[in-house]
């Protein structure tokens, strides 16, 4: 049985069906949607989950055996008046960690990193404040390795005097008052209630600090680090931190409780979940997760991947901690952690790997198995009490696995 653990949010109402054709291209050929085993299962799995209408849409791409599809519904809200379809950009929220842990995969592969690294032999300021401690348990230093799979011992959000979860200036956009700054001065003074490595416990602030580490090996930015590993190499041009004016012109407005909120603003959370994309973009990724890489990263015939990048992405799927061997294993349960991906387990013993994310007004879900061939993602800007991008995902998802049963199982994020 596999297990994909789902954290929630939203949907739509009627629409686009449509392949992009850059990314037909760069994955195959692929006949009329409706005629197709593959379009039939991605249009049955959005019909079955489709909400009332109402504002907001919902955007799903499948990959399998190098062909894709687009299926979009719904009203985005699109300054440009575009209908929701496969260049629509939207907030992708957590689904920014496995990017950040792709990053960690590439610096160990050049030297700079190893997982087992201490937190304190890279990180010694976050913007313009040093770190002056970094906190370990009874001697034991928090790795590398520990902020990438979340069994860190940190929480999932830090408590400072500007910002408190319990105590919001704006909770339609929560995270805009914490600086760079204020997480340095906080992880400086914070205590570890655990000894790292022993409990899975999901940390988005553990994320952001794992990207400083990162960034400070490195010697680059961390907006540079991503393009320079991921976003350039793999032609995603639509994954950014910093949408430019054009595509914003193609962003889909984020809606909750029936009402349009804003985008969150986390100047001091960008590697855990400060990412926009779109669905095309996010095929572009998973082709490469899935062996197929394009352009100056593919392999030397021009199939697969280019050694490093393969290399890389290999170590980013990689398992680094098995919940079974934790402690605490917590919501992690018997699943797993790769460099930023959860993995589950198919019946055959091979792994999906996956994420999921939100943000006020957005929902997003990614999933793939490279054994069997086949990626899923789904985003959303619809009320978080319709139909979340996950359900839907995992529902096209148990059609994919060809008989592998993939049950989902929810758990509450604070």
């Amino acid at each position: 049985m596999v297990s994909l653990l789902a954290w929630s949010v939203p949907p739509g109402a009627i629409g686009a069906i449509g392949l992009d054709p850059a990314v037909a291209a760069a994955v195959g050929p692929m006949r009329d949607a409706l005629d197709d085993p593959l379009g039939d299962a991605l249009i049955r799995a959005v019909e079955a989950r489709q909400p009332p209408a109402g504002a907001g849409s919902l955007v799903i791409g499948v990959i399998r055996d190098g062909r894709s599809l687009v299926v979009g519904r719904g009203d985005a809200g699109r300054p440009d008046g575009g209908l929701p379809d496969g260049r629509t950009l939207f907030q992708i929220a957590s689904l920014t960690k496995p990017f950040t842990g792709t990053i960690m995969a590439e610096l160990v592969r050049e030297g700079r990193v190893d997982p087992a690294d201490p937190l304190e032999r890279h990180l010694h300021r976050i913007g313009p404040v040093p770190v002056a401690h970094v906190p370990a348990y009874g001697g034991r230093p928090i790795r590398l390795r520990d902020l990438a799979t979340h069994t860190a011992g940190l929480p999932s959000v830090p408590e400072t005097p500007r910002f408190s979860w319990s105590r919001l200036e704006d909770p339609q956009n929560p995270y805009k008052p914490l600086s760079r700054g204020d997480v340095a001065l906080w992880l400086s003074r914070y205590r570890l209630p655990m000894p790292p490595g022993t409990r899975f416990s999901y940390s988005n602030i553990g994320m952001a600090v794992l990207g400083e580490a990162l960034s400070a090996a490195a010697g680059q930015p961390y907006e540079r680090l991503l393009k320079r590993v991921v976003t350039e190499p793999l032609g995603l041009r639509d994954t950014t931190l910093h949408p430019t004016a054009e595509q914003r012109t193609r962003k889909a407005v984020g809606h909750a409780r029936g009402r349009s909120v804003p985008d969150w603003e986390a100047p001091a959370m960008l590697p855990a979940f400060g990412l926009y994309s779109t669905v095309d973009d996010l095929l572009r990724w998973l082709s490469a997760n899935l062996g197929d890489c394009p352009g100056s990263v593919a392999g030397p015939d021009g199939r697969g991947c280019s050694p490093g990048t393969a290399a890389t992405l290999a170590l980013a799927q990689s398992v680094q901690v098995d919940g079974q061997s934790l402690a605490e294993p917590g919501a992690l349960g018997v699943g797993a952690m790769a460099l930023g991906w959860f993995v589950a387990w198919a019946d055959d013993g091979t792994p999906i790997l996956w994420h999921s994310g939100s943000t006020g007004g957005f929902n997003a879900y990614i999933a793939f198995s490279r054994a069997h061939r086949w990626g899923v993602v789904a985003l959303t800007n619809s009320d978080p009490d319709q139909v979340a991008a996950d359900r839907v995902a995992i529902d096209l998802a148990r059609r994919l696995a060809r008989g592998l049963e993939v049950r989902p199982e929810v758990a509450s994020l604070p």
